[in-house]
């Protein structure tokens, strides 16, 4: 009797110690498994650091390339002049702008990408060289209208802009389109059709690059920054908008 209460204390204690053993070695394995965790998340943060710093050094770069590009090239020279009216129904032409630098873009009023991207865009533009006679934002409507003096009035008054610093112009769209294709390097601007390939959501597709004219009508720069943000690449997006702030002020520079 003795030597079975023997044999189960005996067993007994065994099974204590195997349970301990089996313990143990759980409690290891949890705390192997979260330093393995923690080394982890701390490589990862280190890996994100690690892209971060490289996407600034980058970026850095890639904007020391653009300073040093700046003003260096001629894409065309505008020769050829063209009528429009204005907002305040004013006859004016291209030609009557030399000797003055100058931003020009396509639009239409209820064009979504016009009103989110280049507007705001040029509206900077406008209120960082409010004032000044020698520069000018000029923007050309490409959409027929019942009344187009009207409609680029209202335009002007929504920016808040005057025709001193900003002009909103209204002619024949055909002529417009023949015009800008023939001697601003503008592609034909045309009925959207397929919104999901062009990735404009507007009733027209049309160029969205911003040129900067210099004083002696020379077009310096034709800056697209819808195409990137359309691309998701706010990066390259932020450094065609100091692109144009820079043509600008480097042309302003040399009169």
């Amino acid at each position: 009797m003795s030597e079975t209460l023997e044999n189960k204390g005996g067993q007994g204690s065994d099974t204590g110690k195997i349970v301990m053993i089996y313990v143990c070695v759980a409690v290891i394995c949890a705390i192997i498994i979260s330093c393995f965790m923690y080394l982890g998340r701390e490589r990862d943060k280190l890996a994100v650091a690690d892209t971060d710093k490289a996407s600034e050094r980058a970026v850095a770069m890639q904007l020391q390339l653009m300073k040093e590009r700046v003003g260096i090239y001629d894409i065309v020279k505008l020769e050829k002049d063209f009528t429009a009216k204005n907002q305040n129904g004013e006859v004016v032409s291209l030609q009557s702008l030399r000797g003055k630098v100058w931003v020009f873009a396509q639009f239409y009023g209820s064009c979504p990408e016009c009103n989110k991207v280049n507007f705001e865009i040029l509206g900077d533009l406008y209120e960082k060289h409010k004032g000044n006679p020698n520069f000018r934002i000029v923007t050309m409507s490409i959409m027929k209208e019942d009344d187009g003096v009207a409609s680029m009035k209202q335009m002007a008054e929504a920016q808040g802009v005057d025709s001193d610093g900003w002009w909103f112009l209204t002619a024949d769209v055909d002529a417009v389109n023949e015009f800008c294709s023939e001697n601003m390097k503008y592609v034909k601007f045309m009925e959207n059709k397929d919104k999901s390939a062009s990735g404009m959501q507007g009733a027209i597709f049309h160029d969205m690059g911003m040129a900067v004219f210099n004083a002696d009508m020379i077009m310096k720069a034709k800056v697209d920054v819808f195409s990137p943000l359309n691309n998701k690449n706010t990066l390259l997006a932020d450094l065609k908008t100091q692109q144009l702030d820079l043509e600008v002020k480097d042309a302003l520079k040399s009169l």
